[in-house]
């Protein structure tokens, strides 16, 4: 959402705002960041994916998922699965080589247990990467 949106949205000035939003930033209660609009990219297919590793640490297997393109999240996860993704492809086809080929091919990863969201009910992120 623009600045000016926001503004509107909260019936102050732009000037106001934009303080406003410099502050809580520069005291690191608030950070910018842009998210891509899966559908806007054509990414109509979102699936969850749950990742058993063996041989490699789930660090290390993560790492190289994370050079997937089509995948959007990856959390390391205490539980049934070691790793927990979230995948979109554009495709049916895109999803089917996603979950047997590239994701199966990384080394480490041993079991794969995936869904595929039907209708996403709701899609906000309120995170941003922890550093």
């Amino acid at each position: 959402m623009s600045v000016r949106d926001l503004a509107t949205r909260v019936g102050l000035n732009e000037a106001t705002v934009r303080s406003r939003m410099r502050r809580l930033e520069s005291t690191d209660t608030m950070r910018v960041v842009a998210m891509i609009d899966l559908k806007a990219v054509g990414m109509t297919f979102i699936a969850p994916v749950g990742i058993t590793v063996k041989g490699r640490s789930a660090e290390d297997v993560g790492a190289d998922l994370a050079r997937i393109p089509q995948v959007v999240t990856i959390s390391a996860a205490i539980g049934v699965q070691d790793l927990e993704l979230q995948i979109a492809a554009r495709s049916i086809d895109e999803l089917d080589e996603l979950l047997t080929r590239r994701l199966p091919e990384t080394p480490g990863v041993a079991r794969i247990e995936a869904a595929l969201a039907t209708k996403v009910m709701k899609y906000e992120s309120p995170w941003v990467p922890f550093t």
